[in-house]
């Protein structure tokens, strides 16, 4: 199987998986079509990040060992998308090709549901009889030391003066807030493989660097795409007078630190002692080419 194949697997069954955990936990109909307003219209790169880690280090892996894990990742992707879509961080009106979910179901139910999606992430974890004891302990410690730097790097993005931030200072934002949900996907899909403690510290830096690229590629977007095209609103950076790699840089410069982390991405896949290792590459190369 190549990864697009296991990336369209899945899509379909983390999908399908999420609506119906979502149903069955939230019952207050206002809160519950708020949770539901993003799920399983984006890509669901993140969970399938966990399912080619989980595979590439045991290539005879079940999806119902990552099912859960892979779950618990999107829940915690889309919290933080609805968090930061607020009037109070980014004041985005489209998410995911649809009106973000403050406009379409209230301030109030945004916020909740953003809340709810964190707390179900964890109920997914708890729920998966799939894992023992040490690795479901491993995962809860990735999935809460990588929300908490989601969370800081929002909070020191905030801090950032526009004329004055360092091109380090907005590296430091992009891993805190997109690389290490990344490399929660790919450390908790490592454990799911049985990979030891050096092919999950390997992991934990590719996922690191795929979230500084994957970040870069966006901001390039921001001057090549459409927000039809890209399914959000790609100029709120500009608006809210963010500083950013290519603000920084130029466009040209943030291609080439673009094209310059793309090659550290893939040493660092090369030096990965894992059986199915091409699956991971697969995921860079998708993510390098992307278009929205």
């Amino acid at each position: 199987m190549h990864f697009r194949e296991l990336h369209e697997q899945v899509q379909r069954t983390v999908s399908g998986y999420l609506h119906a955990f979502v149903a069955r936990h939230v019952s207050e109909p206002r809160l519950a079509a708020a949770c539901q307003h993003l799920l399983g219209r984006g890509k669901l790169v993140r969970p399938a990040a966990v399912a080619a880690a989980a595979t590439a280090f045991n290539p005879e892996v079940s999806s119902d060992r990552y099912l859960h894990t892979a779950a618990a990742v999107e829940l915690v992707h889309t919290f933080t998308l609805i968090h930061d879509d607020l009037p109070e961080m980014d004041d985005a009106k489209m998410r995911r090709g649809v009106r973000a979910v403050h406009l379409e179901h209230g301030h109030d139910m945004a916020l909740l549901a953003g809340d709810a999606l964190f707390n179900l992430a964890l109920m997914a974890l708890v729920e998966d009889d799939s894992l023992n004891p040490p690795e479901r302990e491993d995962i809860l410690r990735e999935f809460t030391h990588s929300i908490n730097s989601v969370i800081e790097g929002q909070a020191k993005e905030l801090t950032l003066a526009p004329d004055r931030a360092a091109v380090e200072e907005v590296e430091e934002v992009e891993r805190m807030k997109t690389g290490h949900l990344f490399a929660c996907a790919l450390v908790c899909g490592a454990v799911i493989g049985g990979a030891d403690f050096a092919g999950r510290a390997a992991c934990e830096k590719l996922g690191l660097l795929l979230g500084q690229a994957f970040q870069i590629r966006d901001d390039l977007l921001a001057v090549t795409a459409d927000n039809e095209t890209a399914g959000k609103s790609l100029e709120q950076d500009e608006v809210l007078d963010r500083p950013t790699i290519l603000r920084l840089l130029g466009v040209e410069g943030a291609r080439r630190r673009f094209g310059e982390l793309c090659e550290q991405v893939n040493l660092a896949i090369g030096s990965l002692k894992a059986p199915r290792a091409d699956l991971l590459q697969g995921l860079a190369d998708d993510l390098r080419e992307r278009e929205k």
